[in-house]
């Protein structure tokens, strides 16, 4: 709640503003004008106040209209913009709107606005909620006049492409004036995290509603239906991020009727089908193959319905430049509608825990990370943008193209979860000629040259008897897979036999039995015989049983395709490949899998086991399965023990709760955490060493402490 909230709009709003705004601007050699009396609000015809230096004049425009009302605001502050640059044309001219919230037709004219402007370096119009512009305006007035510079402020328009709702506004603010302010800083992460969680609430039940109008109103099934949402979100999708590269968004109420005149489709009603044809010839979408002929829209799908139940209800959705994955939120609907095994990591995994993982992983900006399992490419998003932040010095631009197109790989054996992936990389910026749409266990050509695995493969049980498993691949490379020594049974069945014929020789020849006698006599001899020969035998070896669990395979997967010396420089026990992985905890805790766990000991130093609470995978695929983060670095050589202590940590929250609402985060954020408590222990094992060696009694000097998170 701002202060200006309670103000009466036509006899104190603007006058308080103008007020706040003397106090702020005055100092930094501005004037400021309100164009109204202290009695009244300013007339129709002026903006409502005006600061203005020699270089710079911004509108400033005021209203307590909120949702839909604000419309009839719009073109007013427009025409104020226009006369205020004709009158000043050497100044740079700008427009703070201010309200009590943005709705999001004034968001969307606002962005078309700043958008049609984007050659002029001014003339752009920012949307400033009370609480925002309070803010603001308080820590302007609070400062010396030399902080917050002109320059400093007009950089929050540089920014306009990210002008999509309050919350990225508050963080603009932030990231370009305010970032020294830590209580800010968490105050901002905490509201966007809140606006992110309400708003995937209300795109799943939009989509729900999507699905039941396109099932009753054409007649086309469940299936049908959801492939249907997601194309017309990747076009939705599609055509924001072209409108972030500065052309016509045609996805748009008044831009999609222009353009079903442009292809002469206002009668036949056929111009969706148009734009998504136009949109598959996309050139890098092609050379990705993102699409087939026989990605089509359903025929009964025509611009009517489009407009009604998709266009104009799913305006207040901006999918790019945000954390919303629209894709995964249609892929979610499937899940919900058709009963499709949609088990916490087969296509979700919780966005806090991808980002814990990554940061974990400390990534390079040279690494070549993969996601054997990559449902709709969370990991490798996250991990692009990570790596992306941390390239420097020269070359910049080439290196930031090199991770995109060389650096990132998944693989996903349902065809339409990877074409998902690649529609999600291609948005984020690429990457996605990369995502194949195969068994992540059979990627073969990643043997020895992937740096981290970041992954979260499917939690239940997987077939390994499956036609496209050959015994090659299930006897000699999948040590996990449980097999016996066929040979070795055979021979401890010969010794068994051999023995108990012995036996009965000496009971043969104590009864003077002579018959008896020579015919065990020449079964010894057979079984002898075959054991000599079975002794000079190579060893067949057979698989038993028919399904493991999916992490315990894509651990045996990830020791192939783990480089065995990813950093030489590092100390021995740091030196390999990473895996950081989700697994069941079954894997981790039964006897069942003990053998797995002896495998993970033998081919890896393992890092850290992060326990999850059962409640983490609720929000995202209604699941309790209780699972656990492995970090694991692998072995160049698997005969040398680890001589490093493992970091244990319980993470029972990690950000949002069963009902998908905000809680607290014991992963990362909160400088009590488990990421912080890691690194932590992490530095003081790397302070533990004596040249090559691990010294136990140095790190117990060191006083590690563990403890419990704050809540």
């Amino acid at each position: 709640m701002s202060k200006y909230d309670g103000l009466n709009p036509r006899t104190e709003l603007e006058q308080t503003i103008t007020a706040d705004l003397k106090k702020a601007f005055e100092k930094r050699g501005f004037e400021v004008k309100h164009n109204g009396t202290k009695d009244s609000q300013a007339t129709g015809g002026l903006s409502d106040i005006e600061v203005w230096n020699g270089q710079v004049h911004f509108n400033i425009e005021v209203t307590k209209s909120i949702k839909s009302s604000a419309d009839r605001e719009f073109l007013a502050i427009i025409d104020h913009l226009s006369e205020t640059k004709y009158d000043n044309i050497g100044k740079k001219c700008f427009i703070i709107y201010i309200s009590p919230e943005t709705h999001y037709r004034m968001i969307n004219a606002i962005r078309d606005f700043n958008t049609n402007k984007k050659d002029e370096k001014d003339q752009k119009i920012i949307p400033v909620c009370f609480s925002t512009f309070e803010l603001f305006v308080n820590k302007l007035i609070q400062s010396h006049k030399d902080l917050y510079t002109k320059s400093q402020i007009l950089s929050l328009f540089d920014e306009y492409k990210n002008f999509v709702d309050d919350e990225r506004v508050l963080k603009i603010f932030y990231t370009k004036l305010f970032s020294d302010d830590e209580k800010l800083g968490k105050e901002v992460a905490i509201r966007e995290e809140e606006k992110h969680q309400s708003t995937i609430e209300s795109l799943i039940r939009d989509l729900l509603r999507l699905e039941d109008n396109l099932r009753e109103e054409l007649g086309i099934t469940h299936i049908d239906a959801i492939r249907n949402i997601i194309f017309l979100v990747f076009t939705k999708l599609y055509e924001e991020k072209r409108e972030f590269e500065g052309k016509e968004n045609r996805f748009r109420p008044e831009s999609f009727k222009r353009f079903q005149e442009y292809v002469g489709e206002e009668k036949t009603k056929k111009a969706i089908e148009k734009l998504f044809n136009e949109i598959k010839k996309d050139k890098e979408l092609e050379s990705a193959k993102v699409f087939t002929q026989y990605d089509v829209l359903a025929e009964k799908l025509d611009d009517d319905f489009v407009m009604n139940f998709l266009i104009k209800p799913f305006e207040k959705y901006i999918f790019y430049t945000t954390k919303i994955d629209g894709l995964g939120a249609a892929y979610e609907v499937l899940g919900m509608r058709t009963g499709k095994d949609v088990k916490a990591g087969q296509f979700f995994t919780p966005e806090n825990v991808v980002r814990f993982m990554v940061k974990l992983a400390e990534l390079d900006a040279n690494d070549l990370v993969l996601d054997p399992a990559c449902g709709t490419g969370r990991f490798l998003i996250y991990s692009m943008e990570d790596m992306i932040s941390k390239v420097k010095g020269r070359n910049i631009d080439d290196k930031i193209e090199e991770i995109k197109k060389k650096q990132l790989f998944g693989a996903d054996y349902d065809v339409n979860v990877a074409k998902l992936s690649k529609m999600n990389m291609y948005i984020h910026g690429d990457g996605k000629t990369n995502i194949r749409d195969s068994d992540g266990l059979l990627i073969y050509d990643f043997d020895n040259k992937v740096d981290v695995i970041l992954t979260n493969p499917p939690l239940g049980d997987q077939s390994y008897q499956k036609t496209s498993y050959d015994a090659d691949f299930k006897l000699k490379r999948m040590d996990v897979i449980p097999k016996k020594d066929a040979t070795q049974e055979k021979i401890n069945e010969y010794n068994k036999r051999l023995e108990d014929t012995k036996n009965k020789l000496k009971e043969a020849k104590d009864t003077q039995n002579f018959k008896l006698a020579k015919k065990t006599y020449a079964t010894i001899k057979f079984c002898e015989r075959k054991l000599t020969e079975l002794s000079t035998q190579k060893h067949e070896y057979e698989v038993t049983g028919k399904q493991m669990k999916g992490g315990a395979l894509f651990i045996g997967a990830s020791k192939h395709y783990l480089k065995n010396v990813r950093d030489s420089s590092s100390p021995l026990e740091w030196r390999g490949g990473k895996l950081l992985i989700i697994l069941d905890e079954g894997i981790l805790n039964t006897e069942e899998y003990r053998e797995i766990r002896e495998l993970i000991k033998k081919y890896f130093y393992i890092k850290a086991i992060i326990s999850l609470s059962r409640d983490t995978f609720v929000p995202v695929s209604d699941t309790t399965t209780k699972t656990s983060i492995l970090y694991a670095i692998k072995k160049e050589d698997s005969d040398a023990a680890q001589q490093e202590p493992i970091f244990f940590a319980h993470a029972e929250k990690v950000g949002i709760d069963t009902r998908s609402k905000i809680c607290a985060n014991h992963l990362f954020n909160s400088g009590n955490d488990v990421l912080s408590k890691y690194f932590e222990f992490k530095n003081k094992v790397l302070a533990s060493y004596y040249g090559l060696n691990f010294s136990k009694e140095k790190f117990m000097k060191q006083s590690f402490k563990g403890g419990v998170i704050d809540a």
